[in-house]
């Protein structure tokens, strides 16, 4: 009879590993796949026309077209006091 803990071995010898990189790289795919998922379903859920007053109109738009124009804005803001705070830390360090 054969051993069961040799040929698992033998198929474990044969079948190739996933390295770190390749984990990390499915575990983006699947989280982006994921949170694609939940961005479609709450563009779905927020399609009714709100009463938005912009800066020189007023107008019906539709929910989600102003929740991703403040996401937008607030990722813009985000990389600009980033970029700002690089560049004090490079005077700083110079």
């Amino acid at each position: 009879m054969a051993n069961p803990q040799s040929t698992d071995r033998q198929r474990d010898a044969t079948r190739p590993s996933r390295t770190a990189a390749e984990r990390r790289q499915l575990a983006r795919l699947t989280a982006a796949a994921l949170i694609g998922a939940l961005v479609a379903a709450f563009a779905v859920v927020n399609l009714n026309d709100v009463k938005v007053h912009w800066v020189i109109t007023t107008g019906q738009t539709p929910l989600i077209v102003v929740i991703v124009l403040a996401f937008l804005l607030g990722v813009v803001a985000d990389r600009l006091l980033l970029l700002a705070r690089a560049k004090r830390r490079r005077r700083a360090a110079s």
